[in-house]
């Protein structure tokens, strides 16, 4: 049982990288606060806030050769011929279907996601969003701006319908916040029965009874993870039997819509309007009519970053180095053909 060269390509903190290293004698965390960079300058779309620093003086390359494990953000495209030695590769996002790369559909890495550790920044985001339209924040703001002092009518929650269109960890924390505020929840699963639901969820509903339930719904919330099942599922069909005053949310992942779609419905005004936080291609391009709309808010794949975030994944990240010490079983092991 020798030692497991373990790279960190993610920004963490001294203080995480610590945690890292009381895990287990045998983990060799090579890392520093900031993380190392793996992909080439050249490969990277966009660094964001998740991507660190490239780092002339540090050799990178000799790094890969003898990772066993690598903790990422994003990974190169020749991940397995630059990294011969690695077994285990663990993502920092619950998605992993836009950072796959060839190599790992054989299945010799073992790849694992964040799933988990998403529910309450999305959720509060979601609600932070529908209350923002509700009571019509906007023009409060623009009121204030122009000193009028005009009342108007604003909207309640309580009473209100909203149809959550998966119901893994995302859709279950939004359906718990929905049920706190006196909403009807309803939630479209492909199976029958309630297994695995959570207790906020009045109403299961399934293929057949799809378009009845988005008819009632307030709002429609898709928290979807991309497959080959949910690809393109949400289409210009969802949007017709959506009522005109209903709200479409999406914070799952933007290749489950069907864009240009969902486009004409919002300009045709068949629903009222889109909150947005993934799109079909990221960044948005500056050319789509999504950023004009009067009736979307776009925002830019950042409704779960908060400074709580990395906290959540280096607990799941050390319980997982802990398991992988000890020879058990990881969690969250991402099917390589289903890509979730």
């Amino acid at each position: 049982m020798g030692p497991v060269h373990v790279l960190v390509s993610a920004k963490v903190t001294a203080e995480q990288l610590a945690r890292m290293r009381a895990v287990d004698s045998r983990l060799v965390i090579h890392g520093e606060p900031g993380g190392y960079a793996i992909m080439d300058a050249s490969e990277v779309d966009h660094k964001g806030i998740d991507y660190p620093d490239e780092r002339p003086d540090v050799d990178v390359a000799s790094l890969l050769r003898q990772a066993e494990v690598i903790i990422a953000t994003r990974i190169p495209m020749r991940l397995l011929e630059v990294a011969p030695q690695l077994r285990w590769l663990q993502f920092t996002s619950a998605g992993v279907d836009h950072l796959w790369k060839p190599g790992l559909d054989a299945g010799t890495v073992t790849v694992t996601s964040a799933k988990g550790i998403h529910g309450v920044p999305i959720a509060e985001f979601v609600f932070g969003a529908l209350l923002d339209d509700a009571k019509d924040l906007a023009r409060l703001r623009r009121q204030q701006r122009e000193h009028h002092w005009r009342k108007f009518l604003i909207h309640e929650l309580y009473g209100r319908t909203l149809l959550t269109i998966g119901v893994g960890e995302i859709g279950a924390a939004i359906a718990g916040l929905a049920k706190a505020f006196g909403m009807h929840v309803s939630a479209f699963r492909r199976r029958a029965g309630r297994e695995g639901v959570p207790a906020a969820v009045d109403e299961v509903v399934v293929a057949a009874g799809l378009t009845s339930a988005l008819g009632r719904a307030d709002y429609v919330v898709a928290s979807l993870p991309l497959t080959e099942h949910t690809r393109g599922m949400i289409g210009a069909d969802v949007f017709a039997a959506m009522r005109p005053s209903a709200l479409f949310v999406n914070v799952g992942r933007g290749r489950t819509v069907d864009q240009a779609a969902l486009i004409q419905a919002l300009e045709r005004q068949q629903i009222a309007g889109a909150i947005l936080d993934v799109f079909e291609q990221e960044p948005l391009p500056a050319d789509s009519p999504l950023w004009d709309l009067p009736n979307v808010l776009v925002s830019p794949h950042m409704c779960a970053d908060t400074p709580m975030y990395m906290e959540r994944f280096i607990a799941l990240l050390c319980d997982n180095l802990g398991r992988y010490a000890r020879g058990e079983p990881l969690r969250n092991v991402v099917d390589p053909k289903e890509r979730y």
